[in-house]
């Protein structure tokens, strides 16, 4: 009796722990991002706003507000800077979800009619900003990019 308990607790952990492993999340690359961004009706261009340390691409459509901005820093670190930075100046009046692990964070908030979502993962950011009208076309980019 306590082989077949062992045995399953073992199997058990096991499977846990090959289905953890399926859900992890890869950061994509500039180049991905551009595909998917361009693919899903958006214009990239080229950014420089977040430094010299970093490659970023601003997607944008002429017919919405949506603008998701995706960078590559030189390490994990500077990428954590920014995103605690851009989350320190936002002004939020609601709708706040914060998700932080080591190498993920992901914040979203609201104000007023303004919807953001800010997210990191490894050395990567993805900083999303349009109206509460287009939040289910920001979510849908995000789950896009599998981020």
């Amino acid at each position: 009796m306590k082989k077949t308990a062992g045995l399953l607790a073992a199997v058990i952990l096991s499977a846990a722990l090959i289905l953890s492993a399926c859900s992890a999340r890869t950061p994509i690359s500039a180049d991905d991002f551009q595909k998917k961004a361009e693919a899903a009706g958006y214009k990239v261009t080229q950014d420089t706003s977040y430094g010299s340390d970093a490659k970023s691409l601003v997607a944008s459509k002429s017919d919405s507000d949506t603008q998701i901005t995706f960078a590559v820093f030189t390490d994990s670190t500077s990428a954590q800077q920014k995103y605690a930075s851009l989350k320190k100046s936002l002004t939020v009046t609601g709708g706040e979800s914060t998700v932080d692990a080591d190498a993920y964070n992901k914040y979203t908030a609201e104000n007023g009619e303004i919807y953001y979502t800010i997210i990191r993962m490894d050395n990567t950011l993805l900083d999303c900003k349009g109206t509460i009208a287009k939040k289910d076309e920001i979510d849908s980019f995000v789950k896009t990019v599998k981020y």
